[in-house]
């Protein structure tokens, strides 16, 4: 049934995806996201099934009823990809609109071989100046994130 609802969700024109997530989903929203990068600085990026443009981005999503940032981005990762992380530590959180906060926290896998789901087919990672087609916005956000990686390493030399 999930499968299914995605692939409708897929077809359906953004404005009516905005209408229905906001009948879905509460008045105010909370995301967790993983930001996960590889030996050589590259950032961890899934596919998203059920994005018919621009359906790269960083892993991650809602938080359900009791559930800590923390918790949910555990669970999200797990969810979609078949991969255990250990959370590091927080990292950014920045609003969308007046309504989305996300969190995002650096993370790296600990266990887990790559499972497509029904929300995710494939993930890779990539160097910010070779990204896929990723969700709008997230050009701007993999930037802000190179950027204090950028800080924070020149802090610490």
């Amino acid at each position: 049934m999930k499968r299914f609802l995605l692939q409708v969700w897929r077809i359906l024109p953004p404005w009516t995806q905005l209408i229905l997530s906001r009948v879905i989903r509460p008045r105010f929203q909370v995301f967790s996201a993983a930001i996960i990068l590889n030996p050589a600085n590259q950032i961890f990026l899934v596919k998203s099934t059920y994005q018919r443009f621009h359906p790269w981005g960083i892993p991650g999503g809602g938080l359900e009823k009791g559930e800590s940032t923390e918790e949910a981005v555990i669970r999200e990762v797990w969810e979609e990809t078949n991969f255990i992380v250990k959370v590091e530590k927080l990292f950014l959180i920045k609003t969308f609109a007046t309504d989305k906060v996300v969190t995002y926290y650096l993370c790296v896998i600990k266990d887990g071989v790559f499972q497509p789901s029904d929300e995710v087919s494939e993930y890779g990672y990539f160097s910010p100046d070779h990204l896929p087609d990723i969700r709008e916005g997230d050009d701007e956000l993999i930037n802000e994130i190179y950027e204090i990686i950028g800080k924070r390493e020149h802090e610490l030399a």
